[in-house]
């Protein structure tokens, strides 16, 4: 009985508690705003607008070679180096000692054989006036003719081994054997070339910029040179030593020339236009916004802002900017 009451009464409290609106479970926690996240600045990589020179040129390589080239060689006779006596870039002329062989006792063998022939022809007038006969004074005349043809043998051997040049100019190469080393017949020495007939061939992708007569730069070896347009394939002259070849321009030097450029390759550098102290900048920089041509400066604000320019003179890598950019402005590049 007792059991049933207090099973009653505790149904009854349950009940109350529920319909009064009270419970036992925790009170939710206070949700807290999200915090704020500042976003961190963005940098830029800039550089500063200058002026400076711009210049568009073609430039075109080509071999250089020589209207008149002259290769010096021993022809009928090879032998020892003696003596050089010219180096690349000296200039000689016709007729100048170049290189002389070593003939060993060749020249005492003609001194010695020129005193028998007058040993020899002091014995012809001898035998003439003791009365010999005609075949006695011919026979001794036979002994001087001997003589002689060995004396110009050996004349001739000792005439081979030095060679001279045939043709006057500037040497622009010598012969890399050194004095006491073989050459043989045939063989290279020197090579003599007229430095006012240097010129370069070259096949421009649009020949109609190039006109006979035009200025140009050739560059050798790091080394600009004056140089001028002498033929192209419209305008060849008639009164030339070269072969011209279809498609091709040719330029020569018109002032100092290098002597060792034979056979190597130089550029002919042909301004087409430029501009001087003006803005340039790199031409990646200028950016092509639907009919607008414009770059990215950083402003005042440290911010990005876009900027229509107007652009004049452009090469292959850079671009003059007329207006719309001032002279100290920072260009973004990323």
């Amino acid at each position: 009985m007792i059991k049933r009451t207090l099973s009653a009464l505790l149904c009854a409290t349950v009940i109350s508690t529920a319909l009064s609106g009270c419970y036992f479970l925790p009170d939710e926690e206070e949700v807290l705003e999200a915090p704020t996240v500042k976003a961190s600045e963005v940098t830029y990589t800039t550089v500063t607008a200058t002026k400076k020179d711009i210049v568009k040129k073609l430039t075109n390589s080509g071999t250089v070679m020589s209207k008149s080239t002259t290769e010096l060689a021993f022809e009928d006779q090879g032998g020892t180096i003696k003596k050089l006596y010219v180096k690349a870039g000296d200039i000689v002329s016709e007729g100048d000692l170049i290189c002389e062989l070593d003939v060993g006792s060749l020249e005492y063998e003609i001194t010695d054989k020129e005193l028998k022939i007058e040993q020899a022809e002091l014995n012809v007038t001898i035998v003439a006036e003791q009365g010999g006969s005609q075949a006695e004074v011919d026979n001794a005349q036979v002994s001087v003719d001997i003589l002689k043809n060995e004396l110009e043998e050996l004349e001739d051997e000792l005439a081979q081994s030095k060679l001279y040049a045939t043709a006057s100019g500037t040497v622009s190469s010598i012969t890399e054997r050194t004095v006491g080393e073989e050459v043989t017949a045939g063989e290279t020495i020197a090579t003599v070339v007229d430095k006012q007939s240097l010129y370069m061939a070259f096949e421009p992708s649009d020949v109609t910029k190039f006109k006979v007569g035009q200025e140009i730069t050739i560059t050798y070896n790091r080394t600009d040179y004056e140089g001028e347009i002498f033929a192209t394939p419209s305008d060849i002259p008639e009164d030339s030593t070269i072969t011209f070849e279809d498609g091709m321009v040719y330029a020569q030097f018109t002032g100092d020339v290098p002597t060792d450029a034979i056979g190597n390759v130089a550029d002919a550098v042909l301004v087409l236009d430029s501009r001087t102290d003006v803005i340039v900048i790199a031409k990646k920089l200028v950016k092509t916004v639907g009919e607008q041509r414009v770059v990215y400066v950083l402003n005042e604000d440290n911010e990005k802002e876009a900027r229509e320019v107007e652009v004049g003179l452009e090469t292959g890598s850079e671009s003059e900017i007329v207006s719309g950019l001032e002279e100290g402005e920072q260009v973004i590049v990323r």
